[in-house]
């Protein structure tokens, strides 16, 4: 029982190791397109730059659960490569992966395991924080706040209003993510009578993250930076995702509001925090319109944006998106075909004909006697 246990963990982590590596390298390779395509066409509105890096966090999924794809086979073979550049000693003294995994994966996944599962506490822990702060705000009674968000809540086609309370701990404003419902969370300085329009202009910025459910597609961030947390792009691909987010969110504001693109990026110099402050695990539970200054630039440069024409918009995203959809999600880069065929020499020694390149011979007897017609010696395919 016991060595049938430890030889069932040692295929899994086998197949684990497999699965996780070409998760890895592939979706790392389709976060790395996501965001070549960004830099090189900057006025995707963020709208379509949210899809771009969802798509590219996608990936490593469906690399990881198997599901059918495209092989493109044009990658070259390490082993292959180092015999033609340097030697064959070289190349056959590297181990091969299958070596590489049967050495490596049990302690490999161990160490993976404990990741998941520090991963899952920091998610309960950012839960938890969301319910205890929701639980110590105060409900704003002022009829006015409140006529604010309901107005807004109707022209923006959203059918469950929010609860808008306040705090003393709260710099910046805020939306809690409470199982289905939402809290937000306005510092007290917007509820003065002078500071009207930047509380219109605050409420619906979060407003837009309720009706953009982004809360909700968060967790597919956290989901695959759970599982891939050893991977530096999973962790990039998240802050450039908030960013995309908070820059959706700042547009869909200004349609809402119909303010001044100038006077909302004033609105937000007020939102500057020291740090984003937002823990790794934190953007599941809550959205903020605060920012650091470097982010907060970012933003204001985005709004310069807005006002593009809205068809060389929607042909830059149309552009994005289908190169996105065409080249990362359907295909997988694999290793080429052997250039090298192995071409059978034959030899004719006596009675018996041998064919060379062998690893298993394969032997021909004419019935009733003893003597070997054909004996074929076949190369076996190596691992590389």
């Amino acid at each position: 029982m016991r060595h049938g246990l430890q030889y069932l963990l040692f295929i899994q982590s086998q197949y684990w190791i497999r699965s996780m590596w070409s998760a890895f390298w592939q979706g790392s390779l389709a976060l790395a397109v996501v965001w070549a395509l960004s830099k090189a066409f900057p006025r995707i509105p963020a709208r379509n730059r949210c899809w771009l890096w969802r798509l590219g966090l996608a990936k490593s999924l469906l690399q990881l659960f198997a599901a059918p794809q495209i092989d493109v086979a044009v990658l070259p073979r390490t082993r292959t490569v180092l015999a033609l550049v340097v030697s064959d000693h070289l190349a056959k003294s590297i181990p091969t992966r299958a070596q590489l995994s049967r050495d490596f994966g049990r302690p490999l996944m161990i160490l993976w395991l404990v990741g998941i599962t520090v991963s899952l506490v920091r998610i309960v822990i950012a839960l938890a924080k969301a319910h205890y702060m929701a639980r110590h705000s105060t409900s704003v009674r002022s009829e006015e706040p409140n006529a604010f968000l309901s107005r807004l809540c109707n022209q923006m086609g959203i059918s469950l209003q929010p609860r808008l309370v306040t705090a003393g701990w709260a710099s910046t404003p805020m939306t809690l993510g409470m199982g289905g419902r939402y809290v937000m969370v306005v510092p007290e300085v917007l509820l003065a009578p002078e500071s009207r329009e930047d509380l219109q202009s605050v409420l619906a910025h979060e407003l837009a993250h309720i009706k953009r459910r982004d809360l909700s597609w968060n967790w597919l961030h956290t989901v695959v930076k759970a599982l891939f947390f050893f991977n530096p792009l999973i962790w990039v691909a998240g802050r450039e995702l908030r960013i995309a987010q908070e820059m959706a969110c700042d547009e869909m504001a200004i349609h809402a509001t119909g303010a001044r693109a100038a006077r909302y990026g004033k609105t937000l110099l007020t939102m500057i925090t020291p740090s984003q402050g937002a823990g790794s695990m934190w953007e599941v539970a809550s959205a903020s319109a605060g920012a650091s200054a470097r982010v907060m630039r970012r933003r204001l440069i985005e709004l310069k944006y807005i006002e593009d024409s809205p068809a060389r918009r929607l042909s830059t995203s149309i552009i994005t998106l289908l190169l996105t959809c065409l080249l990362v999600v359907p295909f997988q880069i694999v290793e080429a075909p052997r250039d090298r065929v192995p071409t059978p020499e034959i030899a004719t020694i006596r009675d018996q004909t041998y064919i060379s390149e062998s690893w298993i011979s394969i032997g021909i007897v004419r019935p009733g006697t003893e003597e070997s017609l054909l004996i074929a010696r076949i190369r076996a395919p190596e691992t590389s």
